[in-house]
């Protein structure tokens, strides 16, 4: 059950470790280059900051690559729905809409929803509309 939770986690952000890594290695030679500038040694300062570029790249590489591996599942969803379905109707307005445009606006409403209903819901239960209280334990 470990090893499948691990390749879980692996595939769902692959490269979460390289990015940490990258990461903390950044903010390491960051302080290391405060401190050059607080003791005065212009020769370690210059290099720490030639090695702070050098994992700069590599982190936003990173970042790059990881972006994509979260893109290409949307492309490939867009890609298997715009084979049977070119365009979508809107149903009142009998507008055409391409896929795309259609997939893009549902994902956004998607995720503006999730960013909204914590709060929604906790307006709710301080107003005790619908049956939307909070659980107290009073024992």
């Amino acid at each position: 059950m470990k090893r499948i939770s691990e390749l879980v986690k692996f595939l769902k952000d692959p490269h979460a470790k390289r990015v940490q890594q990258h990461k903390g290695r950044y903010q390491e030679l960051d302080d290391l280059s405060n401190i050059a500038i607080e003791i005065g040694d212009e020769m370690a300062y210059k290099s720490l900051q030639s090695e702070l570029r050098e994992v700069f790249f590599d982190y936003t590489t990173a970042i790059v690559v990881d972006s994509i591996y979260k893109l290409v599942p949307h492309v490939l969803i867009i890609w298997l729905i715009s084979l049977k379905w070119p365009t979508i109707t809107v149903p009142f307005v009998d507008w055409k809409v391409n896929i795309l445009g259609f997939y893009l606006l549902s994902y956004m409403i998607f995720h503006l929803g999730k960013l909204l209903a914590k709060p929604i819901m906790t307006a709710l239960s301080k107003l005790r509309i619908f049956g939307f209280v909070r659980a107290t334990n009073k024992i």
